[in-house]
C-alpha cells in the first residue's frame, strides 16, 4: 500500500465513505449530525481528530464477545501506530486485553495511549464499556434513561 499524508486521505474520505452514518436533526434549526463506526474511531464521530482511516496513529477500545456467557465480554485496547515503509501490516496493530481491575486497566489506557488528545476520549469510552459489562453480570444497575418532560 501506498503511503499517502494523513490530511490527504482525510479531503478524499471525508464527504462520503462506507463507515459514515448520516442523521437529520429533529428540528429545522438543528442540523444533520455525522457519525462514523470505523474501526480506530474512539468518539464515533465522522472528524479528522478521530478517524481511523485518515490518521496514522489512533487507539481505541472495543468489546468482543466471550465464549462464557457468565463471563461476558472481553474488552480489548486496539492501538495502530504509523507504520515504517519495511514493517508489516500486522505489527502495525497492537491489542491490549483489559480483564483487570478498573483503575489498572484505566492506567493502562493512559499510559499506552498513542496520542495525547484521545486519551480523554479513550477512558470515557471503556469506562462506558465496563459498566455496560458490570450490568450484563449483574454487578451494577444501569442508570435510568429519561426521554423527556413528563415521560417515563
Amino acid at each position: 500500500m501506498v503511503n499517502a499524508a494523513d490530511s490527504l486521505v482525510w479531503a478524499c474520505i471525508s464527504k462520503n465513505n462506507s463507515f459514515m452514518v448520516k442523521r437529520n436533526g429533529r428540528t429545522a434549526r438543528t442540523g444533520a449530525i455525522r457519525f462514523s463506526s470505523e474501526a480506530g474511531n474512539v468518539a464515533s464521530l465522522s472528524t479528522f481528530k478521530y478517524s481511523g482511516l485518515a490518521n496514522s496513529r489512533t487507539i481505541d477500545v472495543t468489546s468482543t464477545a466471550s465464549a462464557d456467557a457468565k463471563k461476558g465480554a472481553d474488552l480489548t485496547m486496539l492501538k495502530k501506530t504509523s507504520s515504517k515503509a519495511g514493517s508489516k501490516p500486522a505489527k502495525a496493530t497492537q491489542s491490549t486485553p483489559l480483564n483487570k481491575c478498573f483503575r489498572s486497566s484505566v492506567s493502562a489506557v493512559e499510559k499506552q495511549s498513542a496520542r495525547a488528545d484521545l486519551t480523554a476520549a479513550a477512558k470515557a469510552k471503556y469506562t462506558g464499556l465496563a459498566n455496560g459489562k458490570k450490568a450484563a453480570k449483574g454487578l451494577r444497575k444501569m442508570s435510568k434513561v429519561t426521554l423527556g418532560r413528563g415521560t417515563q
